[in-house]
């Protein structure tokens, strides 16, 4: 087996500074100084792996995406027997700590950049893509198990993604003037009945 590069050490180094950085500053405010400054080494370290600020952001996009992939992907197979899968995903990912899942500026930050830069967005088309897949994967599962009627698996994972999305999105907006935890618990009660009933 050969040994790791300086490349492959350095990179999640600079990463996850750089992710301490732009949860302080935004994106905006981040700089290759002030991440050199967090790390305690000089700016010109940062070059030498990433030539531009750019590049930096790209690779913690790809960094974010697959952080959020391996939350998905580590929630859904918490259980092994098909209604427990369904009852752990049900639970989950419609309460009220999911929507506070991670830094949640950072993703919204990094996301923000999808609608122009074809190149983040085909990053988080990638994340997204990955999690319908599973997903349906999932629901497959249920089918196989005969605890569902959903007809289309594919467009059911699209609509539970939607409304996963969605209500962080609106929690994060309103915030406290909201009952947002009784909006959440009447989704949840809308996609057990999507699940099982089918659509």
């Amino acid at each position: 087996m050969g040994r790791k590069s300086k490349s492959d050490s350095r990179k999640p180094e600079i990463l996850q500074n750089l992710y301490k950085v732009v949860n302080r500053e935004g994106l905006e405010g981040t700089t290759l100084n002030k991440v050199a400054k967090e790390m305690g080494v000089n700016s010109g370290l940062l070059v030498h792996y990433y030539k531009t600020k750019d590049e930096m952001i790209f690779a913690l996009v790809e960094f974010i995406a697959e952080k959020y992939s391996t939350i998905y992907t580590d929630k859904l197979n918490e259980f092994d027997k098909p209604k427990d899968r369904m009852d752990n995903l049900l639970n989950t990912f419609f309460e009220l700590e999911w929507t506070q899942r991670g830094d949640a500026a950072i993703f919204w930050s990094c996301y923000s950049l999808s609608y122009r830069n074809e190149r983040v967005k085909a990053q988080f088309r990638k994340m997204y893509l990955s999690f319908r897949e599973q997903l349906a994967a999932e629901i497959e599962l249920y089918q196989w198990a005969g605890i569902t009627k959903v007809i289309d698996p594919v467009q059911t994972a699209d609509v539970i993604i939607s409304m996963i999305e969605g209500i962080y999105f609106y929690h994060n907006a309103l915030g406290s003037t909201t009952n947002i935890e009784g909006a959440m618990k009447f989704i949840k009660k809308s996609v057990s009945r999507l699940l099982i009933e089918g659509i």
